[in-house]
């Protein structure tokens, strides 16, 4: 095993697990007793509770018959020490694992509600007929980052999307922060399925998944993370872009045969603060009532289950998922026709009139009752004036569908992009400007200029596609391309320079390490950047990155 390999699936291993697990074993570990004594002084500082993750040898283990059979891992070092030797991993942290046979050979605690933290979402793409550039384009399309690093599989390719900092996993409210992860969760699978071909919708959102290895880490970019809060906005606007929780005011009045089309239907599923209290209409009664509306509105039982489950997140006091699924279940039994109009005035009667509401709704209520509107969003069609967001979104759309197989860049005339886009003058100048999302370069003045149009998404690609031509077989695994907006928009493409790092000594307790043990070495090298307080504190800088 080379290092440099070594060094590489050190700095991927660190950049996922950060300090949920120990640096070293506690018992029986390979490092200089003094170096032990360092992380663990380190560890008692910065008090992060220790988790466990769970590893096996091959996919086939994953399904045994008498469960999982794999080993539990608390430490880094054990980690690195199995390199290569293990194939799949659970790379989001659990409280506690343990084995279900006397011999230790299965393992049981990931479960969902064992999660500890989250430190990574992972795409799954069942399909080799996908190269690294699309992938990179597709999530530069959704998301303006590339992945953090991408995995090829037998089969296919797994893109770890690593949080800068983990989310942890409260009980409190009914996991309610399990819930909004894993709507992130569902929502970056359906936008990846738009953009790739055999995206996985169905594998689990916080289990196994490829173990990366020295050898299938085909892309990294360890410096692009993600901040949990970025992505819950993501998510919250594609929720309501693609109408997943279908908590969108009506826009057609037209239709009253459709339940989920009445006013009713919209003014219960803005409500948060509905409660269990006996006596009183509740939370199971809104949610059976919401369900048979989906029912008998020809709704999928999946579409349902959507659109039940970010209501549920909503509610100041959530209920249980296990309570979610034998409520739809129930509802979709085909003994009911319908929501009972009953029901419908009671929940209303119940929690509408309350002005103690302090969650975000479309309604807002006086100390009498009244119900007075607020903020009714128009659809967009009839509105007069869009959100920057909207009109960017548009012009990027235009850009994709307007580009030739070939091209990067589209001219135009800034008037001429204006009239054919529809959209104003003023504001195309400014989305120019201001835009992370589109990149444009003028040539020329007055009359005669012409302004040249890309997308970040399509520059990078082309970046990327540009630099694999160039270089040989074995740099491809180490794409390196600049990946600042302003950057990529002047098409620099230094890219792949395959560096390898040096194992100097960073401190005085890394140069007291023998000289011997290269592998002990890089690992030390990569754990003394372990507890930085900064997480972009990479291990090695490439040029360029």
């Amino acid at each position: 095993m080379r290092d440099v390999d070594l060094f590489t699936y050190s700095a991927v291993i660190s950049t996922v697990v950060k300090e949920g697990i120990t640096a070293f074993r506690k018992k029986k570990s390979d490092g200089v007793l003094s170096v032990q004594q360092h992380f663990a002084e380190l560890e008692a500082i910065h008090g992060h509770r220790k988790g466990v993750q769970f590893v096996v040898r091959q996919k086939e283990d994953l399904q045994r018959s008498s469960g999982v059979r794999g080993f539990i891992v608390t430490s880094q070092e054990a980690l690195i020490q199995e390199a290569n030797k293990i194939s799949h991993w659970t790379p989001n942290i659990y409280r506690w694992g343990t084995y279900s046979d006397q011999q230790r050979k299965f393992v049981k605690g990931h479960a969902e509600d064992n999660l500890q933290q989250i430190n990574t979402y992972v795409i799954d793409v069942d399909t080799l007929n996908v190269d690294v550039a699309k992938m990179i384009m597709a999530s530069m399309k959704i998301l303006n980052q590339t992945p953090t690093f991408i995995l090829q599989t037998n089969k296919g390719f797994q893109m770890y999307f690593v949080l800068e900092n983990p989310t942890f996993i409260s009980i409190a409210n009914n996991f309610k922060s399990l819930r909004v992860a894993k709507r992130i969760a569902t929502n970056l699978k359906h936008a990846f399925a738009e953009e790739l071909p055999h995206v996985d919708r169905g594998c689990n959102d916080f289990g196994f998944f490829r173990a990366p290895n020295t050898e299938n880490i085909i892309f990294e970019n360890l410096g692009n993370q993600f901040c949990y809060k970025d992505l819950m906005s993501w998510s919250k606007i594609y929720s309501q872009k693609h109408n997943k929780p279908g908590l969108k005011l009506v826009q057609s009045q037209e239709s009253y045969a459709i339940a989920t089309n009445q006013s009713w239907f919209q003014q219960l599923v803005q409500l948060t603060n509905i409660k269990g209290r006996k006596g009183q209409f509740g939370r199971n009664n809104a949610v059976f009532t919401i369900a048979l509306a989906c029912y008998s509105s020809d709704k999928s039982y999946e579409e349902a289950y959507d659109f039940l489950d970010e209501f549920n997140t909503n509610l100041q006091d959530s209920l249980s998922q296990r309570e979610i699924v034998r409520v739809i279940k129930s509802a979709y039994s085909g003994k009911y026709k319908g929501a009972s109009l009953e029901y419908i005035r009671g929940i209303l009667e119940s929690y509408q009139t309350d002005s103690e509401m302090k969650h975000s709704t479309a309604f807002i209520f006086d100390k009498t009752g009244n119900r007075v509107f607020r903020k009714h969003r128009k659809a967009r069609e009839n509105r007069t004036y869009s959100h920057f967001e909207e009109w960017e979104t548009d012009l990027e759309e235009y850009l994709q569908t307007t580009m030739l197989p070939g091209q990067t860049f589209v001219e135009k005339s800034q008037r001429e992009l204006a009239e054919e886009t529809k959209i104003p003058l003023a504001t195309l100048k400014k989305i120019l400007k201001q835009s992370k999302r589109i990149i444009s370069k003028v040539e020329g003045r007055g009359r005669t200029a012409r302004t040249l149009l890309s997308t970040v998404a399509i520059v990078v690609e082309a970046a990327i596609r540009h630099a694999i031509t160039k270089k040989h077989e074995q740099s491809e695994k180490y794409i390196s391309f600049l990946a600042t907006f302003t950057e990529a928009a002047q098409y620099i493409t230094r890219k792949i320079e395959k560096n390898t790092p040096k194992g100097t000594a960073q401190n005085a307790i890394l140069a007291a390490l023998p000289e011997g043990d290269s592998s002990s070495r890089q690992m030390l090298l990569l754990l003394d950047k372990v507890y930085k307080s900064r997480p972009s504190s990479l291990i090695y800088k490439r040029a360029g990155t």
